[in-house]
């Protein structure tokens, strides 16, 4: 069934009366055909319209051949006939200003850099945009806004052209057409630009309003631009002046004096781990020595933490490590992980810790002086523990 298309010849319509031509389904979910809509399908890059349909939320709208799917969040209450489309006017605008920003940014990054975007992602928060060039500096970013941001005040027409009755051979696109299309759609920018785009863009560039890019990362031999336009641009502006002003307080320095006062604090608090970490192991040292004076005469030394981390449990163990030649065996009950070590070169502990893990249940890994399981249940921790407290191995070759 074919659904008449009123989105781009008349883009401004926020309602209108539809009848439901049949019911079905699209991926498995609830979905409406009608005989006309306003609500663009997901295509061309650009995220699909959400809207209403007699007050029942439309949560996606798809293209499959000569229909247009209307997927809703429940159907139970809709049936064949008359029915009233609405259009979430907010999400239109929102996802329009993106896509006409990202035909701009890239004109403009291959007017200045001579890389050619190769894919584009609009996102609900951030969008993403693919540039086949090797490196972009900070400096060039602020440049490639700067300039983009000059094209958005110029106010520029946006213009779409149809092939046919024009010819699309006319018009210096940045980008080869799709093949096999009967109908083209070409997005001008009143002269700056021409790219064969399905989308729905503003009517001129000074609706965007100000655009601003995120950052850069390589991203498969290429640069990955993050940006935003539009409303977006002031919605992440108060999300940042409200953790600076949070940041501002907590610290107690004005905001322009934050990074240097985030750095302070960052070297302090480096400074401050390692004297931790130093006295963690000094601690650990002197726990060590005092579980030797109390296991001097057993083969296998093996300590269960109630109430540590395997970190810290290991810490224990690497300090016992340097000082006997006992085996030894450390646990963690909250993480439910145990681990066997020693300091001896002429042991293997990977033949007897792999019977007591299949033994246990438990699964894990190491060399010959270390080895480490993990247990789904305490009992199983316990299980191995007791294996290995009674293992012949450690009797056997004791020193």
């Amino acid at each position: 069934m074919e659904t008449k298309i009123l989105y781009y010849d008349q883009s401004w319509l926020d309602e209108l009366d539809v009848s439901v031509l049949a019911i079905e389904t699209c991926d498995n979910r609830p979905a409406l055909v009608l005989d006309k809509t306003i609500l663009y399908p997901e295509g061309g890059g650009q995220p699909a319209d959400h809207g209403w349909i007699n007050d029942v939320p439309v949560v996606d709208v798809q293209f499959a051949g000569e229909t247009i799917y209307h997927v809703v969040a429940d159907d139970s209450s809709l049936a064949p006939g008359p029915a009233r489309l609405k259009l979430d006017r907010r999400r239109r605008t929102d996802f329009s200003t993106q896509h006409t920003t990202q035909h701009l940014l890239s004109a403009t990054i291959l007017r200045l850099t001579g890389g050619p975007t190769v894919s584009m992602h609009l996102g609900d928060r951030f969008n993403t945009i693919d540039v086949d060039i090797s490196v972009l500096s900070p400096e060039d970013l602020l440049f490639i806004e700067d300039s983009v941001n000059e094209l958005i005040r110029e106010n520029f027409k946006i213009i779409t052209h149809l092939c046919p009755p024009e010819d699309a051979n006319s018009f210096p696109l940045r980008k080869k057409p799709p093949e096999g299309e009967q109908l083209l759609r070409i997005v001008e920018i009143d002269g700056y630009d021409y790219s064969p785009c399905a989308g729905i863009h503003l009517a001129s560039t000074g609706q965007i309003g100000t655009l601003a890019v995120l950052g850069a990362e390589k991203y498969k031999g290429m640069m990955r631009l993050s940006f935003i336009a539009g409303q977006r641009v002031v919605g992440e502006y108060r999300l940042l002046r409200e953790a600076a002003g949070a940041a501002s307080h907590s610290l107690k320095v004005p905001q322009d004096e934050l990074a240097r006062a985030v750095a302070n604090l960052a070297e302090k608090l480096s400074i401050q781990d390692k004297q931790m970490l130093i006295l963690k192991e000094r601690l650990a040292s002197l726990e060590a020595a005092q579980i030797l004076e109390e296991t001097r005469k057993s083969p296998l030394i093996s300590k269960v933490f109630s109430d540590r981390s395997m970190d810290e449990a290991l810490r224990v163990g690497r300090a016992l490590q340097k000082e006997t030649d006992q085996f030894i065996l450390v646990a963690s009950v909250p993480e439910l992980k145990a681990a066997l070590l020693t300091g001896r070169t002429d042991a293997d502990l990977r033949p007897v810790c792999k019977s007591l893990l299949e033994a246990s249940g438990g699964t894990g890994g190491g060399g010959p002086t270390y080895y480490q399981g993990s247990f789904s249940s305490r009992e199983d921790l316990n299980r191995f523990v007791e294996g290995a407290e009674n293992h012949e191995y450690f009797n056997q070759n004791r020193r």
